[in-house]
């Protein structure tokens, strides 16, 4: 599952400049990828940082080198919680009422925010249940 939701993320990553480059049948425009809350060069960076964390901590899960605690656990799930809660009221209002405001109506990186609060579930989940 840590795999999956890693791949999709990295989908997202790669996506958004092809986007920019070429019109792929299917694919949003540049501008449905993100909501202008950052530059895209300081988005582009995080994402690698993020993409790097992901393929890290799996490769421990696959690897069995993880340090399982229980408190990091509960911290983990309850932060994917909050986070995935979050990313769905801006889909709801996106939707909705605030459909005008470029930060909830480009659903696109909410949705890639779901898979992030995902892979933090997943991985808190694992925590609890193995440490």
């Amino acid at each position: 599952m840590l795999w999956a939701l890693t791949a999709l993320f990295c989908l997202r990553v790669v996506a958004q400049p092809l986007a920019a480059v070429a019109t792929v049948p299917g694919l949003p425009p540049f501008e449905a990828w993100h909501s202008g809350a950052l530059p895209y060069p300081v988005l582009l960076a995080t994402q690698i940082a993020i993409v790097a964390w992901l393929v890290q901590t799996t490769r421990a899960v696959r690897s069995a080198t993880v340090r399982w605690r229980r408190s990091a656990g509960a911290w983990l799930v309850a932060a994917s919680c909050v986070y995935g809660a979050t990313m769905l009221a801006r889909l709801v209002l996106g939707a909705t009422l605030l459909r005008d405001e470029p930060w909830f109506a480009r659903p696109v990186p909410t949705v890639f925010h779901l898979v992030l609060a995902a892979y933090l579930g997943v991985y808190g989940r694992l925590h609890l249940r193995l440490g």
